[in-house]
């Protein structure tokens, strides 16, 4: 199990850290939607305002979408390279498989990573228990940009249950503390750079102080509920709030119960070129990227030995 710390008032563990002020609101971003294949998605951040999301490179809400029993939601074995694409399940189980051998059933709020680096494949699919019982299907795909620096690492993957992922309570806010630092808990997993990645319930009317490192990116997805940041701006379910990097805390009211998600990290303002699974920081180097692919670099996937799918 989790732990986590109980703090009656998070405003006064906020103020013991002397942290004095609120980050201004750069813009909110309301989320366009697609569809892949029956899929509905919301598209979130698509490559854009890097200077306030990165390493945030992309984000998709999938779902929810209601599956019947034998249905299956599959993603084919496909390359990546120079990202960590990251699944949070919000509804469901998910199946992961990927070219290192990690094979990977997950449920709900589970998260996994797969740490592309300098080539590797995976696959995604609805997962066996969902497939022989139907149900939701609904989660957050994201992908983080890795400095460059570190964009050659050795590709690896790793998934944290919803039963580990640390807590910080109080009588009106839950932190889920899935990536990151925050009120002195960690998260047990650590990627390439730093990254905050929180999932945070806040009950009507509740005020939370939260604090930032002011040097990194900060913004805000709204799952459900209703928001008010910096006391005058609404954000609904569906948009981004954008902050700028001029304060060391965001102020947040919930106007309803709400659930959502604070993301950042370190920024990564160096010139990127993105081409289908692949972010890279020159053409050159996406060149090398598909040759590599091309001649079988990124490794292979085994069959799996669970359900046989139509």
């Amino acid at each position: 199990m989790a732990t986590g710390i109980l703090a009656t008032d998070l405003m006064s563990v906020a103020m013991s850290t002397q942290k004095k002020v609120p980050r201004s609101l750069y813009k909110v971003i309301k989320s366009s939607g697609s569809n892949m294949g029956k899929m509905t998605l919301k598209n979130v951040i698509q490559g854009n305002d890097q200077n306030h999301v990165s390493p945030f490179f992309l984000i998709d809400e999938f779902g929810p979408m209601q599956l019947p029993k034998g249905a299956q939601f599959r993603v084919d074995a496909h390359p990546h390279a120079g990202i960590i694409p990251t699944t949070y399940l919000l509804k469901g189980n998910a199946h992961h498989r990927d070219s290192m051998g990690n094979d990977f059933q997950y449920y709900e709020g589970d998260f996994i990573q797969f740490t592309s680096g300098r080539g590797a494949l995976h696959m995604e699919e609805t997962g066996d228990d969902l497939y022989k019982n139907g149900g939701v299907f609904q989660g957050i795909q994201c992908w983080l940009n890795i400095p460059s620096h570190l964009k050659k690492s050795n590709p690896s993957a790793s998934y944290l249950k919803k039963d580990d992922i640390e807590l910080v309570i109080s009588e009106n806010v839950t932190i889920r503390v899935i990536l990151g630092e925050v009120y002195g808990v960690k998260s047990p997993i650590k990627l390439l750079m730093p990254v905050i990645y929180w999932h945070i319930s806040l009950k009507e009317n509740t005020y939370l102080d939260l604090p930032v490192d002011p040097t990194q990116n900060v913004f805000i997805y709204l799952l459900t509920g209703k928001l008010k940041v910096n006391d005058h701006q609404e954000v609904n379910a569906g948009d981004a709030a954008l902050f700028e990097r001029d304060g060391d805390f965001i102020k947040i009211r919930a106007k309803k119960d709400a659930n959502f998600l604070v993301l950042g990290g370190e920024v990564n303002n160096e010139p990127f070129v993105a081409n289908g699974p692949f972010v890279l920081n020159n053409e050159q180097e996406l060149r090398q990227a598909y040759e590599d692919f091309k001649n079988g670099k990124f490794g292979n996937i085994a069959e799996t030995n669970g359900i046989r799918r139509p």
